[in-house]
C-alpha cells in the first residue's frame, strides 16, 4: 500500500510540475514545453516575458504547428541538420543578438531561466523546420516576370536623395527572393491549415485558463 500511494505521490507530483497540454496526433505538447517557447522567444525578442492564457495559447498553437511539421519530416524520412549546421546559427544568432557569447547572453539565459541546452535544441528544431520548408515549397513557386517588373516599379524607382537609383537587373534576385519568401509563406499556411483540420488536436483547456499558474 505504501508503495502504491508513493507511486501516486510521485505522478501527482509530475503532474503538477509539467501538465500536458496539447495532443497532435500521438505527439504530444507539454506545459512546460509551452513555456519554454514562451521564454526563448522573450529572451531572443529582448521583451518581457508574458504568460497570460492568450499568450500561451499563442505559443501552444506554434508548437503545434511545429509538431505537424515535424511529423511531416518522421514520415519523408527528412534528414535533420547537421551539428555544423545547428554550430553555425548557434553562432549567428548569437554574435547578432548579443554581439558576443559573454556575459550578456550568459545572463540573458539566466534571466529567462533557459539552459543553453535548451536554447542550441531551440535553434536546431528551427533550423530544420526552415530547412524542410524550403525544400518541401520552394520548387512550387514561379514569378512571373511581369510580377517582377510591377514590383521593381513600386518599390524600386522611387527617388531616394543622395542614392543612385538601382537597375533593373542589379534588383532583380532580390525582387525574386522576396516574391518567393511571400509565396512560400502562403503554400505554407495552407497546408498547415489542412494538415491541421485533418489531425487530431486536443486542447486541455485548464492549462490554458486565465488563472492557470
Amino acid at each position: 500500500m505504501r508503495l502504491w500511494l508513493a507511486v501516486i505521490a510521485i505522478l501527482v507530483q509530475a503532474e503538477t510540475v509539467d501538465r500536458l497540454a496539447v495532443t497532435v496526433g500521438d505527439q504530444i505538447i507539454t506545459e512546460q514545453e509551452v513555456m519554454l517557447h514562451l521564454r526563448t522567444a522573450a529572451f531572443l525578442n529582448g521583451v518581457p516575458l508574458t504568460t497570460q492564457a492568450k499568450d500561451k495559447r499563442a505559443a501552444a498553437q506554434k508548437l503545434i504547428e511545429q509538431a505537424l511539421i515535424r511529423i511531416e519530416m518522421q514520415s519523408n524520412n527528412y534528414p535533420p541538420p547537421s551539428e555544423p549546421e545547428v554550430d553555425e546559427m548557434y553562432n549567428s544568432v548569437v554574435k547578432e543578438r548579443f554581439g558576443n557569447a559573454g556575459t550578456e547572453f550568459v545572463n540573458g539565459l539566466a534571466k529567462y531561466s533557459i539552459s543553453n541546452s535548451d536554447f542550441r535544441e531551440a535553434l536546431r528544431q528551427q533550423l530544420a523546420i526552415l530547412s524542410f520548408i524550403d525544400f518541401r515549397f520552394r520548387p512550387a513557386v514561379q514569378i512571373p516576370e511581369e510580377e517582377i517588373h510591377e514590383s521593381y516599379d513600386a518599390d524600386f524607382v522611387k527617388e531616394t536623395p543622395g542614392k543612385e537609383k538601382q537597375s533593373y537587373q542589379a534588383a532583380r534576385p532580390s525582387i525574386i527572393e522576396v516574391l518567393t519568401q511571400q509565396r512560400i509563406d502562403t503554400l505554407l499556411d495552407r497546408w498547415l491549415n489542412q494538415t491541421e483540420t485533418a489531425t487530431r488536436v486536443r486542447w486541455m483547456d485548464a492549462v490554458f485558463a486565465e488563472s492557470s499558474k
